[in-house]
């Protein structure tokens, strides 16, 4: 539980300081912030204002279930995919192009008329002073733009598009759209056109199906359920839910064409055999009326009777077994001719077998859906080549089930013929009038029956083909939303201001990563483990930065700095102090100055070695000759006395060697054995001795001054100290070259917008350096940091 509660606090610490470091990071340019928030949120505004919004139209659409029942195990397992695939199916019809170019033709929408704008066009649909129908829409190029200026003239009745006038309320003929009719819009005023330009976009049906289907979306409405939900993006609501409502329309009346189908067919076999058994009746009655007439037969006896009922029962039976047969011969014709354009089932009249039905009724279903996915898919798609699987394993079982009928028909139609047979035998005991007579009127019982049958049939599919409905139920016609769907004004104002901040977020992060400077007390602490035991604020001076009674942030950090001391070791014998940095311009010599002036002020005696004896820059900033010194004296050419200055006047405290004479040889003369004796000298008559030396990178010299030190500050300067320096640092610290070796960060400027910056190295080490002016004025008067912010902002 305790290793628990010491990982929570380690995150949280974590999570904070990493919170920390983007407030440092990014809090001194808030300025920037604030200006990319208000100019991207001016862009959106200006955006919305002359966006083109688009309405979302939805409507709902029920696709019902088929109620044939299957009760054949058979289809069963020749439909491996199930019906899971309808609604699939159903979505792929709505969204095909035949579909989609129906709509565009019912509804007329290949010239759309538009009122120009200053920043966008406006759609007058069903708007506009006139209508204009295409009549032959097929002559449009499918994929033709033309825009046209229209001229209306209203008391004139003519319409000007392009260069051309047409008169209103009749039918002309152009040569690019065929024949157009151009009628006024019923309760329009002319004068609302005033000072408006109107013209015409005519596009092709092919273009317009596409860019329909483009803004179409249709999905289920859930898994459970076999609702469509279809929607459709338009910028003008009363066309969009048109032409949603037109969809649905057009899709039921495809269903309803589809199902009627197989009524026609049955509907024309029936017709074609009406005309036929019609004429045979006739012909049959003409036979019986001319035989009674030249025989003068009135009655037929008991007898014939009894016989004319047994055979007129057989004869019904042989005549019902010949149209299954020759039912079973089309229905085993429509099964072969599997390619044929025309193939539908056709009529099953006598056949009652309900396997050989159910087998006949998948078939039609298959084809059906077939012929549906040919408009939306390829010929290979995985979906038709299912099908067509599906299709050559039923018409084997179909060709069975013929087989096994004709062959149980053909039987019982032998055994009625025997029977015939051993009647015809007993007609020879009838006399030869009343035989003729019963024959002739057995093909009349036969044919009056056959043509009563077939008029029961064609009234049954009649009253199918009335009766046919689609398959689908509209549940909701197509509604607009209230409110625009895009471009909705929350999200882009909130994306514009993101990305407002994130511009200027991005150019920091960017800015930042592109130095290869140190930048943050962070960036040393990553590059070294040595640690950083002051931060000295920018002085733009680079000379004296504190003197007596003043209480500058600059001053305050040099007596921080002067309070360090003690922390690392400089106290009592240990009073040598080494200045020195990697490379030239860092600042060490200002950093030995000031820290020499910062010891001095608390009556203790300080001598400064101006030890960089190439580029002597001490004696620039005491204002103070450079020469005789420590070169002379290293020489043999003068003596201590002769080298040892008081640069400060009013300062009995703080004494200075300067560099002396740049010599040629500044190594030889550190190693000659004459500066043993001249620290020793110093020890014993001053309270701190501090050294100035040159830069590490370039020359040994502060290598060679280290062992006489009792502690090393090595300076890093904020945007001039490379980054790649710190592992030299690193490597020095750890060898123990420099001895005690400690980092004194300088010249933290103000990081930020000018005038807005957060405090004073802002951003360095989480919070170093920030407040050491708090109170201290001497060196701002009030308002002086204001004057000039804005300029320096937008400079």
């Amino acid at each position: 539980m305790q290793q628990k509660v010491i990982n929570t606090r380690t995150k949280r610490e974590e999570h904070t300081g990493l919170l920390e470091m983007i407030r440092h990071k990014y809090q001194p340019y808030w300025p920037l912030f604030v200006i990319a928030s208000i100019i991207s949120f001016s862009i959106a505004y200006v955006y919305l204002k002359y966006a083109t919004p688009l309405y979302k139209m939805s409507s709902s659409l029920l696709i019902k279930e088929d109620a044939r029942a299957v009760e054949s195990s058979i289809i069963e397992m020749m439909d491996p995919l199930g019906s899971g695939k309808k609604i699939e199916n159903e979505i792929e019809i709505l969204k095909s192009r035949t579909i989609a170019k129906a709509v565009v033709r019912h509804l007329n929408l290949y010239g759309e008329i538009f009122e120009r704008g200053t920043i966008r066009d406006v759609s007058m649909y069903k708007r506009a002073p006139v209508q204009i129908t295409f009549l032959d829409p097929d002559q449009i190029d499918p994929m033709e733009g033309s825009i046209l200026d229209l001229k209306y003239d209203y008391n004139g009745r003519k319409l000007t598009m392009g260069d051309k006038t047409y008169p209103l309320n009749d039918t002309v003929t152009t040569t690019r759209w065929g024949r157009i009719l151009i009628t006024p819009t019923p309760g329009f005023n002319p004068a609302s056109l005033q000072n408006k330009q109107l013209y015409i976009r005519i596009a092709g049906e092919k273009a317009l199906a596409g860019a329909f289907l483009g803004n179409l979306k249709i999905a289920a409405a859930n898994k459970q359920s076999n609702v469509l939900r279809l929607e459709y993006v338009d910028a003008v609501p009363q066309k969009g839910m048109d032409m949603l409502n037109e969809l649905m329309r057009t899709y039921d009346a495809e269903s309803i064409e589809d199902k009627n189908k197989t009524a026609s067919k049955t509907m024309s076999f029936v017709e074609d055999r009406l005309r036929i058994i019609t004429a045979e009746l006739s012909q049959v009655e003409g036979q019986i009326e001319r035989y009674k007439t030249s025989e003068g037969i009135v009655d037929i006896g008991e007898q014939g009777k009894m016989f004319l009922a047994s055979v007129q029962d057989n004869d019904v039976k042989l005549s019902e077994a010949d149209m299954q047969l020759s039912t079973l011969e089309a229905v085993e014709q429509y099964v072969r001719n599997k390619h044929s354009e025309e193939n539908v089932v056709p009529a099953t009249i006598g056949i009652a077998d309900q396997t050989l039905l159910t087998l006949l009724g998948k078939l039609q279903d298959i084809e059906l859906q077939q012929d549906k996915l040919r408009k939306t898919t390829g010929e290979n798609s995985p979906a038709l080549e299912s099908l067509a699987a599906q299709e050559e394993r039923i018409r084997p079982a179909i060709m069975d089930n013929i087989r096994s009928l004709r062959a149980n028909l053909e039987a019982g139609r032998a055994k009625l013929a025997a029977q015939n047979t051993r009647f015809m035998a007993l007609l020879k005991g009838v006399p030869n009038k009343e035989r003729t007579l019963l024959e002739v009127s057995r093909q009349q019982a036969i044919k009056n029956n056959i043509y009563t049958f077939l008029l029961e049939k064609r009234e049954e599919t009649a009253l199918q083909y009335a009766a046919a409905i689609s398959d689908s139920r509209i549940v909701d016609l197509a509604e607009a939303d209230t409110f625009p769907f895009s471009p909705k004004k929350s999200m882009v104002m909130a994306l514009a201001i993101i990305a407002g901040l994130a511009a200027v977020a991005g150019f920091i992060a960017v800015k930042d990563m592109m130095n290869h400077k140190v930048m943050f007390r962070s960036d040393i602490e990553k590059g070294t483990s040595a640690p950083i035991i002051a931060e000295i604020m920018f002085d733009k001076s680079g000379g004296i930065a504190i003197t007596e009674g003043r209480r500058t942030p600059v001053a305050e950090q040099f007596r921080a700095l002067r309070t360090t001391l003690s922390y690392i070791g400089i106290n009592g014998d240990n009073k040598t102090i080494l200045v020195t940095s990697s490379i030239s311009g860092e600042g060490k010599s200002f950093i030995a100055v000031n820290l020499g002036l910062s010891l001095s002020l608390t009556k203790k005696k300080v001598v400064l070695l101006e030890f960089d004896l190439r580029k002597p820059k001490v004696s620039k900033i005491l204002n103070v000759p450079h020469h005789p010194g420590i070169s002379n004296y290293l020489a043999g050419h003068s003596s201590l006395n002769d080298i040892l200055k008081q640069p400060i006047e009013n300062n009995e405290y703080m004494y200075l060697l300067s560099a002396g004479v740049i010599p040629p040889n500044p190594t030889e003369l550190i190693l000659n054995g004459r500066l043993e004796h001249l620290l020793a000298t110093l020890r014993a008559s001053f309270d701190y001795i501090i050294i100035d030396t040159a830069p590490v990178g370039p020359v040994t010299d502060a290598r060679l001054l280290a062992p006489y030190a009792d502690a090393t500050l090595y300076v890093v300067r904020h945007e001039r100290t490379p980054k790649f320096n710190l592992k030299m640092i690193e490597d020095l610290y750890e060898q123990g070259d420099l001895g005690k070796l400690n980092i004194v960060f300088n010249g933290l400027k103000m990081r930020g917008v000018p005038g807005y910056a957060y405090g004073y190295g802002g951003g360095y080490g989480y919070g170093s350096g920030q407040g050491y002016g708090y109170g201290y004025t001497d060196d701002h008067k009030n308002g002086a940091v204001k004057k000039g912010r804005f300029t320096k902002i937008f400079k």
